[in-house]
């Protein structure tokens, strides 16, 4: 027998009030997010699926990616990004210099145990993953450039804070960099540099309440020490030069980034089976 949760009409004619929505031929709302099909079909099924072993964890990342470029409107973010160039100096010096790298393993061997080099040595000789591995041409501007460097940071991110690739540990990654970002930039730019990642973190909580209740707690515990990690930050992640590190040991970069918010190694470990299937 199936639970009835409905309301009582009274119960309902409370919460819902008198006024009634305008009707219309097709679905149209006041949030862009809702009026994009694509947006709107991607963000539901991010949600609402069980995570398989089928599929890659991130398989619909691509879609969410073409979704993002319809609800986004990139004359307004390069709006935004050149008046935060002409507020922050700083910001301005790291994007006229235009960084940027791209790791092998021979470039990191002679580092020491322990250190950052070694550590992003084993990551991509010994796991055979790379950390160069998108847009990996050369930006054509400003934003592609952010955008570039964010990705190249991303992995290298996880092992100096030591928030770990779990479904759990991404996430809280992703809390940190909110915080970062929202400490330094004006509320509107770092509301476009912190969209992707809002819908990440609500689809992983929104799938981790609905299907692995167990892991729920975990991923509350992850949003939170992201949340303090990121909150002492006092320029975004992605503008730390971390190949200036890499003869350092992982525990002295941690020291000097207050990131001691992130767990001891393994302690999200369980997380990858959990969160799955």
């Amino acid at each position: 027998m199936k639970a009835d949760t409905s309301l009582a009409a009274g119960e309902a004619a409370y919460l819902m009030g008198a006024a009634e929505p305008a009707t219309s031929s097709v679905l149209i709302s006041n949030s862009k997010y809702l009026n994009s099909p694509l947006f709107r079909d991607v963000y539901a099924q991010m949600g609402l699926k069980r995570d398989g072993h089928d599929l890659p964890d991130a398989y619909l990342i691509p879609t969410l990616s073409r979704a993002m470029g319809e609800v986004v409107d990139p004359a307004r973010t390069a709006a935004l990004l050149a008046a935060e160039r002409e507020r922050l100096p700083e910001f301005a010096a790291w994007l006229d210099e235009r960084f940027t790298s791209n790791f092998t393993a021979e470039q990191v061997a002679h580092c020491a145990p322990g250190t950052l080099g070694a550590r992003i040595h084993a990551f991509i000789a010994d796991s055979g993953y790379e950390i160069d591995f998108l847009y990996k041409g050369e930006p054509r501007d400003d934003y592609e450039f952010l955008v570039k460097r964010r990705a190249q940071n991303h992995d290298i991110e996880h092992m100096v804070t030591g928030l770990c690739p779990s479904q759990v540990g991404e996430i809280a990654l992703i809390a940190a960099n909110t915080m970062a970002n929202a400490n330094y930039f004006s509320t509107e730019f770092a509301h476009e540099l912190n969209l992707y990642g809002v819908v990440l973190m609500s689809t992983s909580l929104s799938r981790s309440g609905l299907h692995y209740p167990r892991t729920l707690p975990a991923l509350l515990e992850g949003l939170s020490r992201g949340y303090a990690l990121g909150a002492k930050q006092k320029k975004p992640l992605f503008m730390i030069r971390w190949e200036h590190h890499l003869d350092r040991q992982l525990s002295d970069i941690r020291a000097e980034f207050g990131f001691e918010d992130g767990p001891a190694p393994g302690y999200w470990d369980w997380v990858f089976q959990e969160f799955k299937g």
